[in-house]
């Protein structure tokens, strides 16, 4: 049997292939944190309100906000490690971690390095981001653990 935090980076790769394979004509990619305390990152809401979901599966409500036609498609979306949404649209602004190892042969951005540094934070399970034109990346722990380029 794998060790549990195996089972949930594969899990977090489901999902994020999930949301790639169903995503709408508007994508605009979709960031996640996982964290069971989200009082504790240095996230600020990027919306007044929350959404309404008529779906209850995680993948259809993350296709949905990650359209740009979503007031809720920008920033971070947090989820418990029940799979759970719990926070949409989030800024998220983690501190740099010094000594953070970048592979600068990708191109990456904003929420790649926002991922990879929050990923470092007490109580960030893992984080992750899916993209058009990057793929897909996960991070553990201040590192980068699962890359796949999108083709």
């Amino acid at each position: 049997m794998k060790p549990h935090h195996e089972l949930s980076i594969e899990r977090l790769c489901r999902t994020l292939r999930d949301v790639m394979k169903r995503r709408t004509l508007d994508f605009s990619g979709v960031g996640v944190i996982i964290c069971n305390s989200p009082e504790n990152l240095p996230i600020l809401p990027l919306s007044r309100s929350e959404p309404g979901f008529e779906e209850t599966d995680l993948v259809s409500q993350l296709v949905t906000i990650a359209s740009r036609g979503s007031d809720f498609h920008d920033g971070f979306h947090v989820m418990s490690d029940a799979w759970r949404l719990t926070r949409v649209a989030q800024y998220f602004s983690p501190p740099i971690v010094d000594g953070a190892v970048i592979d600068r042969s990708k191109r990456f951005g904003g929420r790649y390095l926002a991922a990879l540094f929050g990923s470092a934070i007490p109580g960030v399970h893992l984080s992750g981001i899916a993209t058009e034109g990057f793929g897909i990346a996960i991070f553990q722990g201040g590192r980068e653990v699962l890359f796949e380029e999108r083709v």
